[in-house]
């Protein structure tokens, strides 16, 4: 009988390791595949998907276990068998007739076959939970950069990119840890303690009972220093995700530090958000390490009395050497796994914290609503209108107030004005980068919540006043406007804005690398890589902020005659300072404190002499003719009426 149950337990490790094996290959399998996370359900769900890898892992470790367990049963036999002479009892009395050095050998061969067992075992189950634990930490990763990459400007306006940069590495990494832990140590040592205690309790309730003395006032101790452990992990991960946002920060603009000279500026506050961190730090460690003497002094108290009672029952005959020395193991061993269950806390507390930071990315809902009923916006006449709107970045702050604008399919108006009245806002409005707090937008009469965010802005496309380009080249840069875009619609869209000019002039073409934010490139060609990438979407409406910004005197007026072949094909917003983009315009707007002060044809406005008139004077016309003297605000107005005309 006892024969069978050993197989039984032989095929029963068996199939578990054909499972591990199983197990291990569903982990290599589909790596990088897309995740998303419900906020609802929070980072457990990240688990679900590694599940049977980690029943299959727990099972191991379950075994692993009893091999570890059964460890120090060799020693017992040869202590008290065969070095003191007692008969074995059982299903194990057959081998009284072996030799000592028979039972010797077997013993040595028992107990090398339980630790190779326990180490076979144990490299799958770690494997298992690591393998499952990296690919949780990927997904959450991959789900939060997902989440970060649709939540509202409000929210990044709010964030500094650096600090979203750590709560991606860092507090993922610690978050990750914490699965690992759970798997790793605390399932494995709860295991442990509870098979031990068993154990204890079938040979002596008495030395079992003294072995747990010690847990009541350990269990104080853990919940007593948790909490403030929490807290000042979550102190640190702040402190470091604004240093690691400094860095971003200094690092992305390090041509103008240089420009300035402000490095050892730029050092010296570094050193202080360092020292910040630092000190964060070494109060967190403070608070975790001056709990472990405690925890090491109780379970000192505990080993002594357990060896004071040990040493009574054996001279007293109550208790055999090798009894003695097995109770005495799994004690070393019972108190290891409580030791780090104390540990623990630590770990616990921290990845709390990051949990936490993460949470905030998931939890937060600022995202730009859509409509669960959203309808595909229009892909012709595309006329849009501001209705009363008002908004401010803070709503007691309104950049624009009470603004209406009609503009028409296929019209191209040109919003002008002084820096900060809201130009570069009303763009951001159009493409839904933020909401207005009153008033609607439509476009052709439906309001643009009404739209999926993906058709409306198919329908838009943007050249921002901040050109932003990629670390990649110029084909890359120009198709990140359409994936799908070949080369020679690339080569097309680059010949309208003028990138031909300067990428023919590269020993790779379109396929020059142009450096970290376009590094290698003047800021005029930066802004003709921009135009190009709005140009290839093909989109009906395009936007248009300061588009010829960064552009010499002729590059400017060959864009300008290419915007104005672009516009009798398609609905045109364009912001601008340089007034000559008025000149291909239908309609000019000039807004001022917020709001529409003009609108109308430039020509006429520029005779009428109004707000516009002014801009235009402010801008370039406050030159006198030497022989005249007369203002030439006349002959701008002819200027704009043959613009106008052509």
């Amino acid at each position: 009988m006892n024969l069978l149950f050993l197989l039984g337990i032989v095929l029963l490790v068996a199939a578990l390791l054909t499972a591990g094996f199983w197990a291990r290959s569903l982990l290599r399998r589909n790596l990088g595949a897309d995740v998303r996370m419900d906020g609802q359900l929070g980072l457990g769900q990240f688990v679900r998907p590694y599940r049977i890898s980690l029943v299959v892992a727990s099972a191991l470790i379950i075994v692993q276990t009893i091999f570890d367990l059964a460890a120090p049963w060799p020693l017992k036999m040869a202590v008290d068998n065969i070095i003191g002479g007692k008969p074995l009892e059982g299903w194990m009395a057959p081998l009284n007739n072996f030799s000592t050095a028979s039972l010797a050998t077997i013993v040595v061969m028992a107990g090398v076959i339980l630790v190779a067992g326990s180490g076979v075992v144990g490299y799958f189950s770690a494997y298992l939970i690591g393998a499952a634990a990296e690919r949780v930490g990927a997904d959450v990763r991959s789900a939060a950069f997902a989440r970060l990459q649709h939540q509202s400007l409000h929210f990044h306006d709010r964030n500094r990119t650096g600090d979203l940069v750590a709560r991606l590495t860092s507090d993922v990494s610690r978050t990750q840890d914490v699965l690992i832990s759970w798997f790793q140590t605390l399932i494995p040592e709860l295991l442990a303690v509870f098979g031990m205690l068993a154990v204890l309790f079938a040979l002596d309730l008495q030395m079992a009972f003294a072995g747990l003395a010690v847990i009541p006032l350990l269990a104080i101790q853990i919940v007593a220093s948790r909490t403030r452990i929490k807290n000042s992990e979550r102190a640190v991960r702040d402190h470091y995700g604004k240093l690691a946002a400094q860095a971003t920060d200094v690092l992305r603009n390090v041509r103008a530090v240089q420009a300035f000279f402000r490095q050892d500026d730029e050092e010296r506050r570094f050193r202080r958000e360092s020292t910040a961190a630092i000190r964060s730090s070494l109060f967190a460690l403070d608070i975790r390490l001056r709990y472990a003497p405690t925890s090491d002094l109780i379970l000192a108290l505990g080993s002594g009395l357990i060896l004071f009672l040990g040493i009574i029952r054996v001279t007293s005959g109550h208790m055999t050497v090798g009894t003695l020395l097995v109770i005495l193991t799994y004690l070393s061993s019972f108190y290891h796994p409580i030791r780090s269950l104390t540990r623990l806390t630590s770990v616990f507390a921290r990845g709390a914290a990051s949990r936490e930071r993460l949470m905030e990315i998931f939890s937060d809902d600022e995202v730009i609503p859509e409509d669960p009923k959203a309808i595909p916006a229009p892909r012709d006449s595309c006329a849009l209108a501001l209705n009363n709107v008002t908004f401010g970045y803070q709503r007691e702050i309104s950049v624009l107030r009470n603004v209406s604008l009609q503009i028409n399919a296929g019209e191209t108006v040109c919003i002008v004005g002084p820096t900060g009245v809201g130009k570069s806002t009303l763009l951001s409005l159009l493409l839904r980068f933020y909401d207005p707090d009153e008033g609607t937008i439509t476009m052709d009469g439906i309001d643009l919540k009404r739209f999926t965010l993906r058709s409306l802005r198919d329908r838009l496309a943007l050249v921002p006043q901040d050109t932003w380009i990629l670390d990649g080249t110029i084909a890359d840069n120009i198709r990140f406007g359409r994936a799908e875009a070949t080369d020679d619609e690339i080569r097309l869209a680059g010949k309208v804005a003028l990138v031909e000019e300067f990428a023919a002039q590269l020993p790779e073409g379109y396929y020059s690398v142009v450096g970290e934010s376009g590094t290698r490139l003047s800021g005029g060609q930066r802004r003709r890589i921009a135009l190009a990438r709005a140009l290839i979407r093909n989109a009906p409406i395009l936007l248009l902020d300061e588009p010829t910004s960064g552009l010499d005197a002729k590059s400017e007026a060959v864009v300008i005659d290419a915007l104005r072949r672009v516009a009798k094909n398609s609905t045109v917003v364009m912001v601008s300072h340089r007034l000559k983009l008025a000149a291909i315009a239908d309609r000019v707007v000039v807004l001022e404190g917020g709001q529409i002060v003009e609108q109308g044809d430039p020509s006429a406005m520029i005779a009428a002499g109004g707000a516009f008139a002014r801009l235009w004077a402010q801008h370039s016309l406050l030159i006198k003719d030497n022989k005249t003297g007369e203002s030439l605000l006349h002959s701008s107005a002819v200027t704009f009426a043959g613009g106008a005309n052509a």
